[in-house]
């Protein structure tokens, strides 16, 4: 198992608030917020052999620890529905825990007590006013999605006009068919 995987699999053993291993993670952008969170953190900031996250549309990426999870999941150790250890799983990282230094263990502790029972909104919030230079593709603000409208507009040779009257035609569909499905 890489470097990688046993990061992932201590992250999921650790224990947060509630002081009990397995802590849930409650989602995927939790787990890739807080591994962000946690490489931003000494001794894990000095690695280089660990994930590299890109600016996405929600903030920072790491499509390597998105990888890395689904050959977690596809051996068994981490369930797809709900995000926490199997049985193998947990003696699995049980060993990688093992092999952490004491710092590095503090580390995910906190981590994980500090932002796993954050909204996914407001871990986003959180990382975005702390690393703004991984908000540069987010879907969230609004410069980014005019943009991507503004390009699209121009690559298919459309007008504001043609988008407006679009949306416009859009609503009245949808009023018709809310307004047939209501009378039935």
């Amino acid at each position: 198992m890489s470097n990688k995987g046993e990061i992932i699999l201590s992250f999921f053993y650790a224990w947060g608030k509630t002081k009990r291993n397995n802590e849930k993670i409650p989602s995927l952008t939790h787990l890739q917020k807080e591994i962000f969170l946690l490489s931003k953190r000494t001794p894990f900031s000095v690695r280089k052999d660990l994930f590299k996250f890109v600016p996405l549309w929600y903030g920072p990426f790491s499509i390597d620890l998105s990888q890395e999870l689904t050959d977690l999941q596809n051996k068994g150790l981490i369930g797809y529905d709900e995000l926490s250890l199997s049985k193998n799983g947990f003696r699995e990282a049980s060993i990688a825990w093992g092999k952490l230094s004491d710092d590095e263990k503090k580390q995910i502790i906190d981590v994980k007590a500090t932002y796993n029972f954050f909204s996914t909104i407001e871990l986003i919030d959180y990382v975005y006013s702390m690393y703004p230079k991984f908000t540069k593709k987010s879907a969230l603000k609004k410069e980014v999605v005019d943009q991507y409208f503004s390009d699209y507009l121009k690559e298919n040779n459309l007008t504001e006009e043609d988008a407006v009257s679009a949306v416009i035609l859009a609503k009245k569909i949808m009023r018709e068919r809310d307004a047939s499905n209501y009378r039935h």
